[in-house]
């Protein structure tokens, strides 16, 4: 079973937001890295979840274990279904995206877990600051 871990990172809440997914294949690891545009930090979370499950595709993942340290996410996934609307379009999509898996869990873990994801989003993230403050 693959293991997915991803995370987030925002200059602001909205604000430019950047993230990460690292990709555990056997021994392999797989780094992926995206420019989310202007977010809010749950937003971004979001996203990237829907941005992980991409790259899990394209990988031909079929059962995965998705760690994330937003407990959102996790609580979302688990209900069967989110509060707030503005999450309805990510939480459809990774239903949709779901459907590639034959087994999909996601699971919460704390930052300090998720330390590898944490690391790679936060560097995208100053990438991208550093690139629109020339």
């Amino acid at each position: 079973m693959a293991k997915i871990y991803f995370d987030a990172a925002t200059a602001g809440n909205p604000g430019v937001s950047a993230c990460a997914v690292v990709l555990v294949i056997d021994n392999e690891r797989f780094h992926y890295t995206k420019d989310l545009g202007v977010m809010d930090n749950h937003s971004a979370e979001w996203a990237t979840l829907i941005f992980a499950l991409e790259c899990a595709t394209k990988h031909d993942i079929s059962t995965a274990l998705v760690f994330t340290d937003s407990k959102l996410i996790e609580d979302s996934i688990n209900k069967g279904s989110v509060k707030n609307e503005k999450f309805k379009l990510y939480y459809d999509k990774m239903l949709q995206l779901e459907q590639n898996f034959e087994l999909f869990f996601v699971r919460w873990v704390p930052r300090n877990q998720n330390k590898e994801a944490n690391h790679h989003a936060k560097n995208e993230l100053y990438k991208i600051t550093k690139q629109n403050k020339k």
